[in-house]
C-alpha cells in the first residue's frame, strides 16, 4: 500500500513539474490552414517530450529541444471546406490540445497603417461606404479573421492574445474593411475557405514592421539597422513608430505559419521618403520573406489623394512614383491604384470595397491563374510627335476615360524645364499630347500634384498612376 502510495506521489509530481503544452495563439478553433504549401505547426513543452501532431490523415512526430521549443512540418494538402480537428499532444503529463473547426484554404497577411486598419463600421469621423447593408450581408462561414492586438514590443513576442473567428456580421464589424473585400473576394471566386491575418495600427510608419535582418541587407539603411542592434529602446511619445516594434509585437509570433502572401496598405506617414520608400519596402519584404523562408506575394494599395496642409503639391506624387517603382524593383510584387476614389478632404477614402477589390484581381492573375486583368494603364514609352509628344502604355487596352471627356492633368515642358498644362487625345491605346505654350517639348508627367484623380482608365475600368518622363 506505501509502494503504491509513493508511485502515485511520484507521478502526480512528474506531472505537475511538466512544462505547458503550448503553441502560439494563431493556432486557434477556426483557423484556416494554407493550401498546397508544406504547413509548418510550433510551439513549446517540455524539453525532450515526444510530440505528436494530427490532422486529416497526417500524423508528424517530433521531439522537443533543449529548451522545449519543437516544430513539424504538415505535407501540403489540398483545399478542405471539412470541418476537422487538429490534434497536438506531448508524451510528457499526457498533454494534449484540440483545435476544431479548422479548414484548408488560402491565407494572407493584411498589415499597414489606418487605411488598412479602418473596421468594417467606420470610425466616428470616417464612416465606410456602405457598411450597414455590407455588414448585414457579411455571414462567411468559410472565411476566418484574426485580430492581432496593437502591442509594440523591444524584442519578439513568441505569441498574442488574439483567435480566429468566423466571419459573420458580429464579428466583421471590427475587421478591415479592405482585408475583408479581398477576402470575400477570393472566396467567391476561387471557392475554398480563406484567412485573413490581420496586424495593422494607424499612423504607423514602415519602419516598426520590419524586421532587424531587413535593415542589415540594404545599404541606405544601415544608420537604422544599427539602431536595432542595440537594447531597443521603446519611443515614449509613439512607441509604435520605434523601428522593428511592430515586427516584434505583431509579426514576429505569427511566423511562419505558412500564408499564401501579404496585402499592404501603407504610406502615408512615409510620403516625405520619396524614392528612399522603395529601400523601406525591400528591407520588410525581403526581412519578412526571409524568415518565413519562402518568397511569397506582396500586394499594396498606392495611397490616394489628399490636400496634406500646405505640404508641397510634388511631394506625394514624388512618393507615388516610389511606390510605383516598387512593383519595378522588388520580384513577385504589385501595386493597386486608386485614386478615381479618393476623398482630397479625408485620408481615410470611405471606399474600401475599391482597394480590397484591386487587390484581389492582383493575387487572382497572378497567382490563381485567373485571366482578369489586374493593372491600369502603366507608363511604356515616350517619343515626339509633330508638334508635341505620343506616350504609350502597357495594359492599356480600350482606353478610355472614366467621364467621356479628354484625358486630363497632363503637362509638358520645353528644355526650360517649365511645364505647361497639356491638350490630350487618345490615339491607338497612345496618348498625343500638345501645348500652344510649349514649341519644342521634350518632357511631360501626368497626375503630378496631390489632389490629382485623373480620369484616364484602360477598358476595364482601371486608373493610370502619376508618372513623369523625358524623351531619350
Amino acid at each position: 500500500m506505501i509502494k503504491r502510495l509513493i508511485l502515485f506521489i511520484a507521478i502526480l509530481s512528474n506531472s505537475c513539474l511538466a512544462a505547458e503544452l503550448s503553441l502560439p495563439a494563431v493556432f486557434s478553433d477556426h483557423m484556416v490552414l494554407q493550401r498546397e504549401l508544406s504547413v509548418p505547426v510550433w510551439g513549446k513543452a517540455d524539453p525532450g517530450a515526444t510530440i505528436t501532431i494530427q490532422f486529416a490523415d497526417q500524423t508528424k512526430t517530433v521531439v522537443a529541444a533543449t529548451n522545449g521549443k519543437w516544430r513539424a512540418n504538415l505535407a501540403p494538402m489540398p483545399a478542405s471546406s471539412e470541418s476537422r480537428e487538429l490534434i497536438v499532444s506531448s508524451s510528457i503529463g499526457n498533454q494534449k490540445s484540440t483545435f476544431n473547426d479548422v479548414l484548408v484554404g488560402e491565407v494572407w497577411l493584411c498589415s499597414g497603417q489606418s487605411n488598412m486598419q479602418m473596421p468594417m463600421e467606420g470610425w466616428s469621423n470616417s464612416p465606410c461606404e456602405n457598411a450597414e447593408a455590407s455588414i448585414a450581408a457579411a455571414n462567411y462561414p468559410q472565411i476566418r479573421l484574426f485580430n492581432t492586438p496593437l502591442v509594440p514590443s523591444a524584442t519578439p513576442l513568441e505569441t498574442v492574445k488574439a483567435e480566429w473567428n468566423i466571419c459573420t456580421s458580429e464579428t466583421v464589424k471590427s475587421f478591415s474593411a479592405t482585408a475583408y473585400y479581398f477576402g470575400r473576394k477570393l472566396h467567391q471566386d476561387l471557392n475554398v475557405p480563406v484567412g485573413l491575418l490581420l496586424s495593422a495600427w494607424g499612423g504607423t510608419r514602415i519602419e516598426p514592421w520590419t524586421p532587424p535582418r531587413g535593415f542589415k541587407n540594404v545599404a541606405s539603411l544601415q544608420d537604422i539597422y544599427q539602431r536595432t542592434q542595440n537594447a531597443l529602446q521603446l519611443n515614449e511619445k509613439g512607441p509604435q513608430q520605434t523601428p522593428t516594434a511592430l515586427y516584434n509585437g505583431m509579426i514576429a509570433a505569427h511566423i511562419p505559419f505558412a500564408i499564401r502572401g501579404a496585402i499592404w496598405y501603407q504610406g502615408e506617414a512615409n510620403r516625405t521618403d520619396g524614392m528612399l520608400y522603395v529601400d523601406k519596402t525591400r528591407a520588410l519584404v525581403n526581412g519578412w520573406r526571409a524568415l518565413w523562408g519562402y518568397n511569397f506575394p506582396f500586394y499594396f494599395v498606392q495611397i490616394a489623394p489628399f490636400h496634406y496642409k500646405n505640404e508641397e503639391p510634388s511631394v506625394l506624387p514624388t512618393f507615388w512614383e516610389a511606390q510605383a517603382a516598387i512593383e519595378k524593383n522588388i520580384p513577385n510584387t504589385g501595386m493597386a491604384v486608386v485614386s478615381d476614389y479618393a476623398t482630397t478632404n479625408n485620408i481615410h477614402p470611405p471606399n474600401k470595397e475599391i482597394p480590397g477589390t484591386r487587390l484581389a484581381l492582383l493575387a487572382e492573375a497572378r497567382n490563381y491563374n485567373k485571366k482578369n486583368v489586374c493593372s491600369g494603364p502603366t507608363f511604356k514609352a515616350l517619343e515626339k510627335t509633330p508638334g508635341g509628344l505620343k506616350v504609350t502604355f502597357d495594359s492599356a487596352e480600350g482606353l478610355t476615360t472614366r467621364d467621356g471627356k479628354s484625358p486630363d492633368w497632363f503637362e509638358i515642358a520645353g528644355a526650360d524645364g517649365v511645364f505647361k498644362p497639356a491638350q490630350a487625345v487618345i490615339k491607338d491605346n497612345g496618348i498625343i499630347i500638345r501645348s500652344p505654350e510649349v514649341a519644342e517639348p521634350v518632357a511631360m508627367r501626368f497626375a503630378w500634384h496631390k489632389l490629382a484623380m485623373p480620369n484616364l482608365a484602360n477598358g476595364t475600368g482601371l486608373p493610370a498612376s502619376a508618372f513623369r518622363a523625358t524623351v531619350k
